[in-house]
């Protein structure tokens, strides 16, 4: 009798419950956020005591499991745990500190000139000279440059394979394609399973590719944890920099200026002839293309004790099947939508103009761009990135005038994909 009793009071347990859960999947699992003050309490204020790292750091790892099954990241952008947090934030200030220590920047411009002529050298010319596709040749270059430059300064640019670089990179770029496509779960993912990609094969290739790359095991036991934060974002800058200013003419001076004397000064500084600065456009290159068009954080939804109660009572896979397993509310940082706003960027927000920030004579004025994201968890390259961006684009198309070739492209600039028609080539291919 007492059995049947539990068993009723345990149906009906479960009967409110996944009513309670659908419910709460109606109205509160998806919100954006669409204004800058916004944006700046849901990244964390970096003076807000109510936002502990912790929990920051749980939000965020919660919003990028899906990631973390794809690549097998096993690094603080899907891990909730401060101790690694603080492990890899201080390995990357410290590549960061080598790399200015090794000659400041001319050392950079350096690598990125002897990439470009490894990269040149490793294509086999057509009848018509030189062709390949620019998404290709700009994240294959900007590889070569991120390996050499900053994660393994030791390593000779000569014996990297060309293969390895370009296996790399294809495959990077694939699987996060695919990791957008994944289907989303409004229930808590199991943080600490083991994981397993579905793209296993191409996960397989690319671990083998990275670690021939990068092989020193015990400074890089899961290579991917460094390549994507220090590769993935900087190629797309390069690349939508490129896109804008290789056929003008004045903003081409601007980077042949900034290859005369490399530094951050320099970067900085606008020029004496044309008003303009590299700092500028490398701003308004990340205002026009934001590399995370979305920046999101997921909360794990509080439910009654009953709900926790009969959770406690069966398996998780019961749970699961039954729509009882802990739900997460999806917060979302819409930053397309502040670099699309007329009233913050004015009526030619749609318009590549670095000369717009030279209306912000303070620096704290201009308008937050979360480029690099915000607050404590704020990217740790955000200093370091935009002046090795416009370093790479000066080298290029140094290279490019120098070598004789040309960019060509359609119009319609690309992010990880959508550069078709896009290419460099030699120049009397033009004329084909």
């Amino acid at each position: 009798m007492y059995a049947i009793l539990l068993l009723l009071t345990l149906a009906n347990a479960i009967l409110l419950t996944s009513y309670f859960s659908r419910d709460i999947r109606k109205h509160v699992l998806h919100r954006n956020h669409t204004t800058p003050e916004d944006i700046i309490n849901l990244l964390g204020h970096s003076e807000s005591p109510s936002a502990s790292i912790s929990e920051l750091l749980k939000a965020r790892s919660l919003a990028n499991q899906r990631l973390r099954h794809t690549f097998n990241l096993t690094n603080t952008f899907v891990k909730a745990e401060t101790d690694i947090h603080n492990t890899f934030v201080g390995r990357m200030k410290d590549l960061i500190r080598a790399q200015r220590r090794r000659g400041q920047w001319v050392e950079f411009l350096h690598v990125a000139r002897q990439a470009f002529t490894c990269e040149l050298n490793s294509y086999v010319p057509t009848e018509a000279g030189f062709l390949t596709a620019f998404t290709d040749f700009i994240q294959v270059l900007t590889l070569r440059i991120i390996v050499v430059a900053l994660l393994d300064p030791d390593r000779d640019m000569e014996s990297i394979d060309a293969e390895d670089l370009r296996v790399s990179a294809t495959l990077i770029t694939k699987l996060w394609g695919i990791s957008k496509l994944k289907k989303i779960s409004s229930a808590v993912p199991l943080m600490n399973a083991s994981c397993t990609s579905p793209d296993i094969d191409d996960l397989t290739t690319l671990n083998y590719h990275l670690r021939r790359l990068l092989p020193d095991t015990e400074k890089y036991p899961n290579p991917i944890n460094f390549v994507i934060p220090t590769w993935e974002t900087l190629w797309r800058v390069v690349a939508t920099c490129l896109a804008h200013v290789h056929e003008n003419v004045e903003f081409r001076r601007v980077f042949e200026e900034l290859l005369e004397d490399p530094t951050s000064e320099r970067f900085k500084t606008t020029s004496f002839n044309s008003n303009l600065c590299a700092d500028w456009i490398i701003s308004e290159t990340l205002r026009l293309h934001p590399p995370s068009r979305h920046i999101s954080r997921s909360f794990v939804v509080e439910q009654p004790p009953f709900l926790q109660f009969v959770r406690a009572l069966l398996p998780r896979s019961v749970t699961d099947q039954l729509g009882l397993a802990p739900l997460i509310r999806s917060e979302i940082a819409d930053v397309e939508g502040i670099r699309l706003s007329v009233g913050i960027w004015g009526a030619d927000v749609l318009e590549f103009n670095p000369r717009r920030w030279a209306r912000y004579n303070n620096p704290l004025e201009a308008p937050i761009l979360f480029a690099f994201g915000y607050g404590p968890l704020i990217c740790i390259g955000k200093n370091w990135a935009p002046m090795a961006a416009a370093l790479i684009v000066g080298a290029i198309l140094e290279g490019i005038e120098r070598e004789e070739l040309g960019i060509v492209g359609t119009g319609i600039i690309g992010g990880r994909a959508g550069w078709l028609g896009w290419g460099v080539q030699s120049r009397e291919a033009f004329k084909t």
